[in-house]
């Protein structure tokens, strides 16, 4: 088998075409000759609209004003936050919560490369959303006018050019341009996978009269079909050996087919720190998650499994998700299902890959459908249920843990805190759970179990901090249920909308890991033989800071304590905090991202 072999996606016979219609409704365009003709941020405001746009959030300001008053005076919500990327952040959530687009509006200069986190955030994360911001109008530019945003102000010229950050960037400079840009956001919209634009608005362009339209070109887009013999390689490939299924975030649409396949085909399952939930962790055929957090399960099997392949599911196989590990991939190879080309050969570019660029649930749909009757992974594969049992929800009574020292008295075990979330938010109810970047993702990788996909969510590839303590609030409000967002003190110190979610009654809770410190950063020093420096801060009192924005919140100190509180974050209406005094001295299980960095040379 060549090293890559990439699978050709033809589009379907015309007569069996399914069509998506992206054509605009004509009265959406046609200005009666009765009323004024609408603005361009009119205009652009009805195209988001007949998007299905639901919220948009930022930061306000002089630049983009008359764009966010066309928001307020239309059915998209508009939320004034307190950091634009806070509003980035949160608008990612929101966007793969709903599986809609979500704008996010700037005003020019720091406005605008505030933003610039949550951008490449938003590709990394593969969410749907429209950045728009103001523009300084060409009789001012290059003359250094007031946050001046334009080619000749340094760093601003890359923001509004299509390529690595932006699926579509481009700065209006003309009302007739609206329909271009119109016409590529719905191709954007509609297209499988994440979608990242960004428009550049100059307040005489918001404000200018739209040219009058009497109609509008059709546009028609053929989904695309999987190739016959693609399918019918893959079948060989799966059959002639043993496999496992790797199951990524981009199967997340798909997880009943994950499950029929598996049930099938009798292959065990493992699942990216991401794709946690896509394939139930509950079910005797899963081994555990992968990378950061990962379970030993899956090494147990992948030692045992020296020979037959592994079956990638809408995963890139990134650093957190693999740390590139031999021992996970057999000799056999990848089959790698993607809708992304560039992640074929790039974790493991030394095995044999056979690579399809499809959607997932499609394949799947395919795959099952010409899969053998009766066929099963091959004799000589390990049984996969031998190495893993069911999960059991983890009893959360302090006595369910064995006391160390002084942790049930004077702290909380992260461990024992996860048990707790585990049978609170997770076992009760159908709350988003989210883990901030640091140790907060390791435990909850490692601790936490979901039987049903998009319930759980972390920031793998990019992973900035204060993602999730902002995120957390789309997250609410995409999927219209209480989302929790376990963070580091050091995150929410970073980045957080308290106060937004306060004003707005956001049902979002934030457990906080207080440990007075940078706790990652100093594991990390001291696992190559570092005597921690500069990693420890004053520890911060977060129930005040709660209250004194406007939000809730309860302190824990002694795990006899804990799941009362949890209880009452549970059933609280609008923001809450739980701030849980930890103890720092159980190590997170974060050793394979020690290891990846020693090799990388940071401990010479």
């Amino acid at each position: 088998m060549e090293a890559v072999v990439k699978a050709q996606i033809l589009p379907e016979p015309a007569g069996d075409a399914r069509r998506i219609s992206l054509v605009p409704p004509i009265e959406s365009l046609v200005v009666p000759a009765s009323r004024p003709r609408q603005t361009m941020a009119e205009s652009l405001v009805a195209t988001l609209v007949e998007l299905g746009v639901k919220h948009a959030f930022g930061v306000f300001g002089g630049g983009i004003g008359p764009f966010c008053r066309a928001i307020e005076d239309s059915p998209i919500e508009l939320m004034h936050f307190r950091h634009e990327a806070g509003a980035a952040f949160a608008a990612i959530e929101a966007s793969l919560a709903s599986g809609e687009l979500v704008v996010v509006v700037a005003t020019t200069g720091p406005g605008l490369t505030n933003l610039y986190t949550g951008m490449v955030a938003a590709r990394w994360e593969g969410a749907k959303v429209l950045f728009i911001s103001g523009h300084t109008p060409a009789e001012r530019r290059g003359r250094r006018a007031f946050q001046e945003t334009s080619s000749y102000a340094p760093g601003a010229r890359d923001l509004f050019e299509t390529g690595s950050i932006f699926h579509h960037a481009a700065v209006i400079e003309h009302p007739a341009e609206l329909a271009v840009a119109a016409a590529k956001l719905r191709r954007g919209v509609s297209r499988p996978g994440g979608f990242v634009a960004h428009l550049g608005l100059s307040l005489a362009q918001q404000t200018a009269p739209m040219p009058s339209v009497t109609c509008a070109p059709s546009l028609e887009i053929a989904a695309p079909a999987i190739d016959d013999d693609a399918i019918a390689r893959c079948v060989e490939l799966l059959t002639e050996q043993p496999f496992v299924i790797w199951a990524g975030f981009g199967a997340r649409h798909a997880a009943d087919r994950v499950l029929a396949l598996a049930e099938l085909s009798g292959a065990p399952v493992m699942c990216s720190p991401r794709g946690k939930g896509v394939f139930p962790e509950n079910h005797p055929q899963y081994l555990g998650v992968t990378g950061l957090g990962g379970h030993k399960a899956v090494l147990e099997h992948a030692r045992k499994l020296s020979h037959g392949r592994v079956l990638v599911l809408g995963s890139q196989l990134g650093e957190m998700t693999s740390f590139w590990s031999d021992e996970l991939v057999p000799s056999g190879g990848i089959v790698h299902v993607d809708l992304d080309p560039d992640a074929f050969g790039a974790a493991y570019p030394h095995l044999p890959t056979y690579a399809v660029s499809a959607e997932i649930g499609d394949f799947l749909a395919r795959l099952v459908a010409a899969w053998p009757a009766g066929m099963r992974v091959p004799p000589g594969a390990p049984r996969s249920s031998a190495l893993t049992r069911p999960f059991r929800a983890i009893p959360v009574a302090a006595e369910a843990f064995p006391a160390s020292g002084e942790a049930l008295g004077s702290s909380v075990r992260p461990s024992y805190l996860m048990a707790a979330v585990q049978s609170e938010f997770v076992e009760h109810g159908d709350s988003i759970v989210m883990t901030e970047a640091g140790n907060s993702y390791a435990f909850g990788s490692h601790h936490l179990r979901f039987d049903a996909p998009l319930r759980y969510r972390s920031s793998t590839g990019f992973g900035a901090m204060g993602h999730a303590t902002a995120g957390v609030l789309g997250a609410a409000l995409g999927s219209k249920k209480k989302a929790v967002a376990i963070v580091g003190d050091g995150a929410l110190l970073m980045q957080n909308e308290i106060n937004t979610a306060a004003t707005y009654g956001i049902d979002a809770v934030w457990i906080v890991l207080n440990d007075g410190g940078y706790r990652m950063i100093a594991q990390g020093m001291r696992s190559v033989g570092w005597r921690p420096f500069e990693t420890e801060f004053v520890r911060t009192d977060f129930v005040a800071i709660a209250r004194a924005m406007g939000a809730d919140g309860v302190r824990v100190e002694r795990e006899a304590d804990l799941v009362d509180a949890l209880a009452q974050a549970r059933q609280a209406r609008g923001p809450f905090l739980v701030d849980v005094i930890i103890d720092s001295s159980e190590p997170a299980p974060a050793g394979d991202r020690n290891r990846s960095l020693q090799r990388q040379g940071i401990g010479a």
